[in-house]
């Protein structure tokens, strides 16, 4: 009885599925209907092969045994027969069921290209502004940089100014001295070359610290064109 309930449930799926054909789409099988449908119908036959198998080893036990394996041939061949066209709409059902669910997607792809390609245009214009924004703050470091390296070479040129004019005053207030007393020239001389010599360490600390404002620069430079490379 098994068999047959499941024939017979075969059956009516078969028959939904061909109204469905002729009735519209809404009523089609599912991809997964339609399969679990096929493997229905295969499983069946198997089945039905092994229900005949039975059957005719039955009949071999029998007085009538001709007409009891004819009979159980029958089943075996009815049994088949709806079990195969079960299969066989089912495979076809599979496929139809696959060929809509390709054209949903691409109608479904289709209708949500115009989203897609608005959000690509979005990302590609915040991409876009978000580099803006960066370059104008590497802009702006590098012009404040350059404003501070410009402030302490200033500062640094006026104190050298400041330092060179105090040390012409006071050899010229030596020079007056020393012509009223060459004694006291010749100590203020010595004092000078002594004072002299420590400018010229103080003029050798500034270069040195010109030099390093000058590395400084070099190197903020090219930190600041390494980071626009990336």
């Amino acid at each position: 009885m098994h068999i047959r309930s499941w024939l017979a449930f075969g059956l009516m799926f078969t028959q939904a599925w061909a109204s469905a054909q002729t009735g519209g789409a809404s009523s089609v099988l599912t991809l997964d209907d339609a399969r679990a449908q096929r493997v229905r119908g295969k499983a069946l036959k198997a089945e039905a092969e092994a229900r005949y198998e039975t059957e005719r080893l039955a009949c071999q036990n029998k007085l009538i045994a001709v007409s009891c394996l004819s009979a159980a041939k029958q089943r075996r061949t009815d049994e088949l027969k709806a079990a195969d066209t079960l299969e066989r709409e089912g495979r076809k059902a599979e496929r139809e069921a696959h060929r809509m669910e390709v054209e949903a997607k691409a109608v479904r792809r289709e209708a949500e290209a115009p989203g897609r390609e608005a959000k690509q245009q979005t990302d590609v214009e915040r991409y876009r502004e978000k580099g803006a924004q960066r370059a104008a703050e590497r802009e702006r470091s590098m012009a404040l940089e350059s404003a501070r390296t410009e402030g302490r070479r200033n500062k640094l040129a006026a104190q050298q100014a400041v330092r060179q004019k105090k040390l012409e005053e006071r050899r010229k207030e030596n020079a007056k001295r020393a012509e009223k007393a060459p004694e006291n020239a010749r100590k203020r001389a010595a004092k000078e070359r002594q004072y002299a010599d420590r400018v010229k360490k103080i003029d050798e600390r500034a270069r040195q610290y010109a030099e390093l404002l000058k590395r400084r620069e070099a190197e903020e430079a090219a930190r600041q064109a390494a980071a626009s490379a990336r």
